[in-house]
């Protein structure tokens, strides 16, 4: 039986593209996660920005926003 100690273990001497493959095929393989917006509500916010009644924020200001800083 594989321990989870092992899988980490192992994961850490993979090449960073091959952790997000991994990452890739995790999150796929899980239930009830969401799939992110659909196209009606990605036309509603570009719709929403392009009117001006909000105004975008910057990729490093939703980074600080979220609380991981920028990379």
């Amino acid at each position: 039986m594989v321990q989870l100690a092992d899988i980490q273990k192992q994961t850490k001497e993979l090449s960073e593209e091959d952790r997000k493959g991994l990452v890739a095929y995790l999150l796929h393989g899980m239930s009830g996660l969401p799939s992110g917006p659909d196209d009606e509500e990605v036309e509603r916010r570009e719709a929403e920005m392009d009117s001006g009644s909000v105004i975008p924020i910057s990729h490093g200001e939703f980074l600080a926003q979220v609380g991981r800083g920028s990379r």
